[in-house]
């Protein structure tokens, strides 16, 4: 934008204000992909209410997210950093101390900060609340498993995903809105996140869902009027008219789209391509109504700054987007990826750069396409366009070299062992990344198994124990060396009470990884309801070592004790 002396001026004293009072209210809608709202064209329902947050603001076309999972998108989100540079490419993983967050930013700069939590995915424990005086996450697990990195919750229900993982979208936005009543008087930073769009779908009792609906659709309307009570409760409240108030999702979902059912495991559009609607408060530069150039969630975070005229950190890899509204604004490379095929199975990690209407996807098998002629992403263009997709290839590993990985800390283990969590709601759990010598298998020609053992969590999931026990042994047959489809087989026989067969798998996976809690505290279960007492109690011991808080593990091994005396 260029202005008159007179309008620097004007435009300066504007952003001091804004740096000084605009409050900043970030809503964040899981799992939603941005051509399923009317406002980015879909006709099959209306979302009139979501919509409306671009009266008087900006509604960017082409947004992507970096990374297609809960906490490794919001991270990236909030720290303005690449996953592969910081470190956290799973749900299950922890933020380490001192990340520098847009929370922690707004915090320091006078903000009262609050974030209010749809989704045990976001729990505080996996550091995400760094920077909020505030974090309402009423949600609590108990341990990781080191091998699947999977979350558990304590308690001997029988049905292990009988606890509560999310909550309805409304009691989410009630409670940032009573925040916000209640501090009125001071800038805020109130971050909002509504878990409803993912699975297991869930619609409220009395909520009236339209005849011929998707279940997916369904939740999203359900979304729309929570959040048009939201935005009356902005209004009414005086937030609406002065608050820069930004929406947005932290990935799609792909629908059964590339043979997909949800998302994290392929990096095309339907998963990447998010919504990002912002509207600016009253007496903002003018804006345009739509933006077409690619941006990233990674952006977010310094778009938000630069409005306010606040210094972006050294860390943020980001760029604001109020330095490349205009038609003639060179494209930027906007990166994404995805590596749950390479944490899980030793599969090849998938990496994708976007130039404008071009993106190119680095595998095995490398994909080229043009996004602006083929939005499906169906016509792989790469021995077409040698040329280009090997410009693209260079920007991407020139992006890669820039931006080096950060060294990780020693992830913690957490008190108590028991429950999954991440397979009942049809997450595959990240495992070993496996050592390979030779090229690693493209997860495109991998889908059929992948689906398999999917299908395997969801049967776990519903306690229907032998057709998860049939699923697992299938997956086992295209690939014996699957150890967490053999570390879940030994565990659902146990669940069945076939300790035998349990024990033969589950020694098998600890010959492989040794320092996996889970893995050695049921091995020593079903040693013990075999009456190899030794056995078990080695096991046990190995189990309470790995994690000495664990109290179901301290407790059996206390059993095995008494029965051998």
């Amino acid at each position: 934008m260029r202005f008159s002396g007179a309008g620097v001026l004007l435009y300066l004293a504007a952003g001091l204000a804004f740096s000084q009072q605009t409050p900043v209210i970030l809503i964040s809608i899981d799992t939603l992909r941005a051509d399923h709202l009317s406002a980015y064209g879909y006709r099959k329902i209306r979302t009139p209410h979501i919509d409306s947050f671009a009266q008087g603001g900006t509604l960017f076309r082409a947004a992507d997210c970096q990374i297609p999972l809960t906490l490794p998108s919001h991270t990236s989100l909030f720290t303005s950093t690449y996953p592969f540079e910081n470190r956290i490419e799973e749900n299950a993983e922890i933020v380490p101390p001192g990340a520098v967050t847009l929370a922690s930013v707004l915090r320091s700069q006078g903000y009262r900060t609050g974030a209010f939590i749809g989704s045990v995915f976001l729990e505080q424990q996996l550091g995400l609340g760094q920077g909020f005086d505030v974090y309402d996450s009423p949600f609590h697990f108990e341990a990781f498993s080191r091998l699947s990195g999977s979350m558990f919750f304590a308690g001997e229900a029988k049905n292990p995903y009988a606890v509560r993982e999310s909550r309805l979208g409304l009691l989410v936005a009630h409670a940032a809105a009573r925040w916000l009543s209640a501090n009125r008087s001071q800038p805020v930073f109130a971050f909002v996140h509504l878990f409803d769009m993912h699975k297991p779908y869930r619609l409220p009792p009395g909520f009236a869902r339209p005849p011929g609906t998707s279940d997916y659709d369904a939740e999203l309307e359900y979304v729309d009027q929570v959040l048009g009570w939201f935005r009356q409760a902005l209004e009414k409240g005086g937030w609406w008219e002065r608050s820069l108030v930004a929406l947005l999702a932290d990935h799609g979902e792909s629908l059964g789209e590339h043979g997909e059912a949800s998302h994290g495991y392929f990096v095309y559009e339907s998963t990447l391509r998010v919504p990002l609607i912002v509207h600016w408060p009253a007496g903002a530069p003018k804006y345009p109504a739509e933006v077409q150039q690619p941006a990233g969630l990674i952006d977010v975070a310094p778009t938000i700054l630069d409005f306010l005229h606040l210094p972006l950190p050294a860390s943020f890899e980001g760029q604001s987007l109020l330095r490349g509204m205009g038609p003639a604004s060179p494209p930027r490379a906007v990166y994404a990826e995805s590596v749950h095929a390479r944490d899980s199975f030793g599969w090849a990690p998938l990496r994708a750069v976007r130039l404008g209407e071009v993106k190119y996807i680095d595998a095995p098998k490398p994909e080229l396409y043009d996004l602006k002629a083929d939005p499906q992403e169906r016509n792989n263009l790469v021995h077409a366009n040698p040329a280009q997709a090997a410009a693209l290839r260079a920007r991407l590993k020139d992006l890669l070299a820039r931006s080096a990985p950060r060294r990780r800390g020693a992830q913690p283990v957490l008190s108590e062992q028991s429950r999954a969590l991440l397979g009942s709601l049809g997450y595959l759990a990240p495992g070993p990344q496996a050592a390979r010598s030779a090229a690693r298998p493209d997860p495109k020609d991998r889908l059929p198994e992948f689906r398999l053992y999917e299908d395997a969590m969801v049967l776990l999931a519903e306690r229907r124990l032998g057709e998860a026990a049939a699923a697992l042994r299938r997956v086992l047959a295209m690939d014996p060396h699957n150890i967490l489809a053999r570390r879940d087989l030994g565990a659902t026989y146990l669940e069945a009470g076939a300790y035998e067969k349990a024990s033969v798998y589950l020694r098998e996976v600890t010959a492989a990884v040794p320092d996996d809690y889970m893995t050695r505290y049921e091995l020593g279960v079903a040693d013990e309801r075999l009456g190899r007492l030794a056995e078990a109690k080695e096991q046990l011991e190995a189990a309470c070592r790995l994690a000495p808080a664990a109290g179901q593990c301290q407790r059996e091994l206390d059993l095995v004790n008494r029965r051998m005396k």
